[in-house]
Parts: C-alpha cells; structure tokens; sequence
C-alpha cells in the first residue's frame, strides 16, 4: 500500500476513533446521568437533547469516513456476479469519482453553511449553542470521506481490495 493511504488510514483511524469515541463516552455519560436525574429527583438535565444531538453530529461527522475505508457500510452487490472483472473495475472507479465529487460539493455548502449560521445566529433551542462550528466539523468529515474515496480510485483501477484488509486499519 503506498504511504500516501496509510497516513490517510491513521488520520481517519485517529479522528474516528478518538472524536468519534469521546463523543460516544460524553454521550452515553450525559444519557445516563439525564434518566438519573429525571427518575430519581425529577429534574432532568436541562438542555440535555441539544447536547445530545449536537454530540450525535459529531460522532457521525468523525466515523463516516473510517466506517467508509473499513468497509463497514451496506454496499449492494446485486450486479456484480453478471459484470466481468473490466466492467466491474471501472464501475467502482466511477462510482468512487461520482461520490468523491458529490461529497466534495457537500463540503463545500456545509463550508458556506456554517458561515452563513454564524453571521445569521443560528443556534440550538434550549441552550442556544451556535451551529457554526458544527457546520465545519460536518465539513471536515464529509471532505475526509471524499479523500478516503479518492485514495481508493487507483486501488479500484489496479482491482485491488480497498476495504479492511489494509494492514494499517
């Protein structure tokens, strides 16, 4: 594997395992001590879904692109046992080209996104946390997925395995 996607592998290994695992803990904490609260004294965390959800987006924005490298999204193989090696190479490079630049787009307006949320206040309802950061590390997520789709483009042309079989991961 060339060097260029194993520092890819371990910067999408360490953002995924280490944002997308803190927000985990600091989610299920603040889930456990919200029913504590809640059932026990009847005085729920206030704010506590805001924090939720806003935790939920970042675990979401920091594992899309590991759980993309390692193969752990539902890909649907009806076709490919009628498709010849040629065919089937070049449908996975197109595919991965057509993702790459959707999701390029993608990083792009949530880039733009999150300017306009800051100039226009946008924030949560109870707490009223700016979306504007949030707008970016959803960009920063989308756009590591692009990168890991792009890396793989030549492995697909070389018919190589692009998922979790790489060492490094």
């Amino acid at each position: 594997m060339k060097p260029r996607l194993v520092r890819l592998d371990r910067t999408v290994r360490a953002v995924a395992l280490w944002g997308g695992g803190l927000m985990l803990v600091g989610l299920m904490g603040l889930t456990v001590v919200d029913v504590v609260l809640r059932y026990l004294f009847n005085s729920p965390v206030f704010g506590a879904r805001d924090v939720a959800k806003l935790m939920l987006l970042i675990l979401v924005a920091f594992s899309v692109a590991y759980s993309a490298r390692t193969g752990g999204q539902i890909s649907i193989e009806v076709f490919t046992r009628m498709m010849g090696p040629r065919v089937l190479r070049w449908t996975e490079v197109f595919v991965r080209f057509v993702a790459a630049a959707m999701l390029l787009v993608l990083t792009w307006r949530l880039w733009y996104s999150g300017q306009n949320a800051g100039r226009f206040g946008e924030a949560s309802l109870a707490l009223q946390i700016p979306f504007k950061p949030f707008y970016f590390i959803l960009a920063v997520g989308m756009l590591l997925y692009a990168l890991v789709l792009i890396a793989e483009i030549p492995l697909c042309w070389r018919s190589r395995a692009t998922g979790s079989t790489s060492s490094s991961i």
